[in-house]
This record gives C-alpha cells, structure tokens and sequence, in this order.
C-alpha cells in the first residue's frame, strides 16, 4: 500500500511539473495611499498564508509586516500595520523558509551586494552566505526563491562578475540545496536573461528583479527594463524549468505585462503567492521614492490558469 501511495505521488509530481503555466489578470490593481512617508522604495514581499502576515522590505531599510490582510486594499488601511522597523540594509529581496523559521534577504549598497540569513531581519547573529562587489551599477544579487524542500535559489540582476554586459546573453543562477549547512555549496544553472537594446545606459542590459518557487522543478522568474525613449517598463513573467543533467533552466512566458495587462505598467520589483495553493500572484512595483506614470507603489494581483 505505501509503495501505491508513493508511486501516486510521484505520478502527480511528474505530471504537475509537465503542465504549462500561464497567468491572467482578472482585474485586481491598485496605487497604495501611502500609509506613511516611509512606505516607498518597496522592493522585497514575503507573504504567510497560513498566518496571513504580509512582509514588504524597502531599499532604504524599512521593513513592514502587515497582518489581517484579505484583500490588497487592506494595505492602505494603516490598520493593518503591525510594525515599522528602519533596519540597517537596503534590500532587494525577503524570503521565509517555513520550514525552519528562517529569513533570508538580500542587501544591496553602493559597491557591495550580499545574502543573509537569520530568525529575523533585526536577528544581531544574522548569518553572511555571500558577499561580493556589485558587477555593475545598481546590479546586486536581486531575487530569491526557497523550494517546498528548503533549496534556495539566488539570481543577479543582470549577471555576476563578467555577465553584466550586453554581448552576454546567458548568466547563472545559484542553487543551495541545503544553504543552512556549515559550508554550503551554490551549484551554477544557466539562464537565458532577456537584454534590452532598445533603451538606454545600464537599462540596456535588463534586469531580474524577483524570483520564486513554484514547485522542486520551476521557478517564476520576473524579468524588466526601462524605455527611457518610450517612457515606458517593458516587463515580462517567465516560467523557468530545471535541466539537472544539462545545468540549465529553461524558460517559457507566462504573463506579458505591456500585452495582457490593461494599465501602465510600473516598476515591479517583488512577487509572493497569496495562497497556500500557488494560485495567487501578487506582484509590487518600487516607486524609487518618485512619483510618475511608471514610479508609483502599485499592486497587482494575477491568477493561475
């Protein structure tokens, strides 16, 4: 009977992973009020379904927990604020491993771009997994993602050292299957990053800017860049399947902002799923503490096929 139940699962597994995905949006946005001055540059969102806490991190520090939240517009209501706390990084991206409780975050400064860890973001022990120079103006270590089985995944912006530039169009990620181990090991997956030249200075390279789990075998990986000419964010979601033997991940669209979602599109820089089941997708755009059509704290919401 055990050995039905786990052929079963592994049945599904496999047939799940084989499926396509696609995302629609069915109409569910909006531009947050700002709660207080210091809801802005909102780069990282980490959501907990099962205690239905929001966590939004800025790249100037702030770290918000919103709690209670049924719908996005509950963000505006300063009610459901939990707590407001200026931490000392400026990060790009918050993942929680539900598993063992712990935080990972990345923080980007001026020259030095980095991966840590702790029980929480103001944890004094907080672990260093990687430090390393930015490879470029403003392009640091960008997005995380933590599988069902705790593996972490890390993605540049637009390349490690040596990737940054246009002439490359292929650039690693890194993935951790056990990160907490005393000496853990990053294996390398190509990925196939879209670059832009049709805009302009280092926007011409394009840029990750969050990534997430789906399951063991496929991340969501959120890709974007500036039309400075256009005056307008060209962004794209993908699908990104892992190739074990070959040490690559192999991308699909699955949303394409400028063609399926009504509005102008602003500046995305952090997804979570809102539920349990993966089938909710909320998306939040960094407003770079300005205000224009592209520069505003947006939210939108999109649902699995």
């Amino acid at each position: 009977m055990r050995l039905l139940v786990l052929v079963a699962f592994l049945f599904t597994v496999l047939v799940s992973s084989g499926q396509s995905i696609r995302f629609t949006f069915q109409g569910d946005s909006l531009t947050i009020p700002f709660v207080r001055d210091s809801l802005r540059g909102i780069s990282g969102l980490d959501i907990n379904p099962a205690t239905n806490e929001w966590h939004l991190v800025s790249d100037r520090g702030w770290h918000f927990i919103f709690s209670n939240i049924r719908s996005i517009r509950d963000l505006g209501d300063s009610s459901h604020l939990k707590s407001a706390q200026k931490t000392p990084f400026w990060f790009e991206s918050i993942r929680n491993d539900r598993q063992t409780g712990t935080y990972f975050w990345t923080d980007e400064h001026e020259f030095v771009t980095s991966l840590l860890y702790g029980k929480s973001v103001s944890d004094t022990s907080a672990q260093v997994l990687l430090k390393m120079p930015l490879p470029g103006p403003n392009k640091g270590l960008e997005g995380i993602a933590i599988t069902p089985a705790g593996t972490l995944w890390l993605a540049p912006e637009a390349g490690w050292e040596g990737q940054a530039r246009m002439s490359q169009d292929t650039i690693s990620f890194f993935r951790y299957t056990n990160p907490l181990a005393p000496d853990p090991v990053a294996e390398r997956y190509a990925y196939p990053i879209n670059r832009c030249p049709f805009a302009q200075g280092d926007e011409r390279l394009g840029g990750i800017s969050e990534i997430l789990s789906v399951d063991e075998m496929r991340l969501l990986v959120l890709e974007r860049c500036y039309d400075a000419a256009q005056k307008r964010l060209i962004a794209n979601l993908y699908v990104a399947t892992l190739n074990e033997k070959a040490h690559i991940l192999e991308k699909t669209l699955a949303f394409n902002f400028n063609q399926e979602y009504p509005g102008t599109v602003c500046n995305l820089e952090a997804m979570a799923w809102a539920d349990e089941q993966k089938q909710t997708l909320v998306l939040m755009a960094d407003d770079n503490f300005r205000r224009n059509p592209t520069l505003r704290n947006q939210v939108i919401v999109l649902r699995r096929q």
